[in-house]
């Protein structure tokens, strides 16, 4: 559960414990603490993480908990008693910074933690309650932390109302990767039960879904009659055509390419590359030449693509060009690609579209002081020869 879920959940509790002195007992989402074992030549932080590391791992390795401070039950009877914190105790965790909490988590278990800790008052006696919400990558110490009674490499987890193993023995092993298993299906069923009333009335053979995670497309496939996958480059580029598209018709981070888990992919999610035919700048080149008046430079033809504000500056780069050197509402003309996914390398092409788009300019004298800051040289041959 997230934080907001568990604010909701304690606040409940405390409800029911002041109105009826109703106690629940503790379960995979609430334990009980009568006092802090506080040592003397320790820190607030550290005491605070001898009391509750082990705990804190439990709980986020598994759906997130509670944990009220100040009340005492007996393992036996079952019967609570809300005794409330002394001023030791409550001075200690007034103390408490949950930054440095969560700093202290990254060293041991690389992994950050995401805490709530308040104050609360039954009567004139006072307690704190301790939310500590679920965290999607699995805390496993990096080291023994004997302080804290962490050993390197062992899964906690929270089941059957205490603090389990998950790696003792295969069987625990097997129990805990059920749990987490059920998990990604509960997530998964609750997505895909929103998205369902919008796609009944689409034609499955219709639909397209793109993994920008792992570059991949599927669709139908009529020849099999199945759905099938294959690999293909999909550009999360910021100014990539999609991602256009995506930002005129919504705002948010709904509105933008995205691999972070969880986020909605059945949205457009990519641009599809090499679906429209390209040529290279020497090839656009070289075809201007052959339908060209004048003779001209490849800084020539730069410039002339900036004076057509398909570019911000004329000398801009056409390998690994940065996102905005493009200029937005010219993509007929030329759009960045990339062309290696592994090293991150990307390269401007054009379409035959700009061919006759630069002549144009070129073959107008009376532009050239404008362009190019002098007049051209009158070509000898219209070839395609340099």
């Amino acid at each position: 559960m997230i934080l907001k879920e568990l604010k909701s959940v304690v606040e409940n509790i405390i409800t029911e414990l002041k109105d009826n002195g109703k106690f629940p007992k503790e379960n995979n989402h609430l334990d009980y603490k009568q006092e802090l074992n506080i040592l003397t030549g320790k820190s607030e932080i550290e005491n605070f993480l001898i009391n509750f590391a082990k705990d804190i791992i439990s709980f986020a390795n598994a759906d997130g908990g509670i944990i009220l401070i100040g009340i005492n039950e007996d393992k036996n009877t079952g019967q609570h008693q809300d005794i409330g914190l002394d001023q030791k105790n409550l001075d200690l965790l007034s103390k408490i910074d949950l930054n440095d909490v969560s700093q202290k988590f990254e060293k041991i278990t690389k992994v950050g933690i995401t805490l709530d800790l308040q104050v609360f008052q039954i009567s004139t006696r006072k307690f704190y309650y301790l939310l500590i919400e679920k965290q999607n990558n699995i805390l496993v110490p990096i080291k023994d932390f004997p302080d804290y009674k962490l050993s390197q490499g062992v899964v906690l987890y929270r089941a059957s109302g205490k603090n389990e193993t998950a790696n003792e023995s295969t069987a625990s092993f097997n129990r805990f990767l059920h749990m987490k298993a059920n998990e990604k299906s509960k997530e998964f069923m609750e997505i895909w039960s929103k998205l369902l009333p919008e796609m009944v009335d689409i034609n499955p053979r219709e639909v397209l879904i793109l993994n920008p995670l792992q570059n991949k497309v599927y669709g139908f496939n009529s020849k099999d009659n199945t759905l099938s996958g294959s690999e293909i480059e999909i550009d999360k580029a910021q100014n990539g055509v999609f991602n256009i598209i995506l930002n005129a018709i919504t705002a948010g981070e709904i509105g933008k390419i995205t691999t972070n888990e969880g986020k909605p992919l059945y949205k457009i999610v990519g641009e599809i590359q090499n679906v429209k035919e390209h040529i290279i700048i020497s090839t656009l080149q070289q075809e201007v030449k052959k339908i060209a008046k004048y003779k001209f430079t490849n800084l020539q033809l730069k410039a002339v693509i900036h004076y057509l504000k398909w570019v911000k500056t004329a000398r801009f780069a056409v390998d690994n060009p940065s996102e905005e050197s493009i200029n937005l509402g010219f993509e007929d003309y030329l759009w960045i690609e990339t062309t290696d996914h592994v090293q991150k390398k990307t390269k401007i092409f054009f379409s035959s579209l700009a061919i006759n788009k630069i002549a144009e300019i070129i073959n107008d004298n009376s532009l050239h002081q404008v362009v190019f800051g002098k007049m051209l040289d009158v070509a000898e041959t219209n070839d395609a020869s340099p």
